[in-house]
């Protein structure tokens, strides 16, 4: 390719995939590595990476199958959908990048992770599953991954082990937000999708709800079906409903045998999700991790370390105690504060990724003022504070010298109170 070509210039790709296809003259394929319903995915060198010499330049890159580009609208609502995963900046949650089309192929680029995918975990152990130890962190991995998408009013739709990802280091990673179906959401005031990838029966049967199959809006309750499967499957190396689609197994009344090596309310908890009826289901992840983790232990166990890292970190520990604790709960903040907060954090994070991806330090002082409005919206909110944080410490990072760190501090200072407190840029202001 000749390096002063725009990348744009080039012809659009037509025909097979395969190793050694260039996608939009900037992504080289080199392997296949997965296989699903949506489509392929290849391992890939994104050559922009590589011109600007960074040292990992390789993406994972899916390219989503034929029955998408049979329907007129599945592009706009597929990158309307990708937008919304590329929000979720969660440990357990797979890093989206960009999605895109170049001729007949329609792909979308993510983190490249290593390790393994959850179905070959639990295929390797059907029949005697992997073990309270082992299965408990994979289990609250996701559950975490999926609360932080349903605070954001995301819902998978297509949870299961083929769209979980074990990293090297035992992290679960949810693959594919926002892509299984197009979730309609009144409150934020878009246009309901005139596509929706349900209607290409794009989740999987035995993960499958009533509600999924028979067409019903998407649901959080339908993502906690799907965990309270996965979760027994860990555990047992069984399906509960022997593969069977809910409907299937209601009609045929399958029993679900009761779980055994866990606690009762890890039980209680995964037996709940397994409910045909969504009115019984945990209505959200959230919902999940409280009765998974058991409400009074947790507490117990917060305040414990509390009082421990008081007594070790002392006064600098409780300041950010206090900044992480809001004294209003978000819920009950006028619903027009809450929508105005959704949108400056959601704001905040396309700057946050947009900085992330290409390195503009003008969309990362743009991520710092969305961040401060929010913030002072709702004080010592966690969204918010992880957002001031981080877009701090890349700010003060990206500088060099006392003079300009001391610069950048005073901007932030100006931005929000938060950073008058913060010891980084305390530090950097002196």
């Amino acid at each position: 390719m000749d390096p002063t070509q725009p990348f744009d210039a080039a012809p659009a790709h037509h025909g097979e995939l395969q190793s050694g296809s260039v996608i939009k003259q900037r992504f080289l394929l080199e392997a296949l590595i997965g296989k699903g319903g949506m489509g392929l995915v290849f391992s890939a060198i994104d050559r922009r990476k590589q011109e600007a010499r960074e040292a990992n330049p390789r993406v994972a890159l899916k390219v989503l199958n034929a029955d998408f580009q049979q329907h007129a609208q599945s592009f706009i609502a597929l990158q309307r959908e990708a937008r919304k995963a590329q929000t979720l900046a969660h440990p357990n949650v797979v890093t989206v990048f960009d999605f895109d089309r170049d001729g007949d192929a329609v792909y979308m680029t993510m983190e490249l992770l290593k390790g393994r995918s959850l179905e070959t975990m639990v295929r390797e152990t059907r029949g005697t599953g992997i073990g309270r130890e082992q299965a408990l962190p994979i289990i609250r991995g996701i559950a975490e991954g999926l609360a932080y998408a349903h605070r954001k009013g995301i819902v998978h739709s297509d949870l299961k082990p083929g769209n979980v990802f074990v990293t090297s280091d035992g992290t679960p990673k949810i693959l594919d937000f926002g892509i299984a179906r197009a979730v309609p959401n009144a409150a934020n005031g878009e246009v309901p999708d005139v596509f929706d990838a349900g209607s290409l029966r794009a989740y999987t049967e035995a993960y499958a709800t009533d509600e999924m199959v028979n067409g019903i809006d998407p649901h959080p309750a339908d993502d906690m079906y799907a965990l309270g499967i996965i979760g027994y499957e860990l555990l047992t190396g069984f399906h509960p409903y022997q593969r069977h689609s809910a409907p299937s197994a209601h009609k045929l009344d399958i029993k679900l045998a009761p779980l055994k090596g866990v606690k009762r309310r890890e039980a209680r908890a995964l037996e709940r999700c397994l409910s045909f009826d969504r009115r019984q289901r945990p209505q959200d992840a959230a919902e999940f991790l409280k009765m998974f983790s058991g409400v009074g232990t947790l507490q117990k166990t917060t305040l414990a370390a509390a009082a421990v890292l008081a007594l070790v970190a002392g006064y600098l520990w409780y300041q950010n105690y206090l900044e992480t604790s809001p004294s209003i709960p978000f819920a009950k903040l006028p619903a027009e504060a809450q929508q105005q907060f959704t949108d400056l954090i959601r704001q905040g994070n396309e700057e946050w990724t947009f900085y992330a991806r290409e390195r503009n330090i003008a969309a990362l002082q743009s991520a710092v003022e969305q961040y401060s409005r929010a913030y002072a919206l709702h004080p010592r909110n966690r969204d918010a504070v992880h957002g001031l944080k981080q877009s701090a410490d890349a700010l003060l990072q990206a500088v060099q010298g006392k003079e300009q760190r001391r610069e950048i501090a005073a901007f932030l200072q100006g931005q929000s109170d938060y950073y008058r407190k913060y010891q980084p840029v305390i530090d950097a202001a002196q």
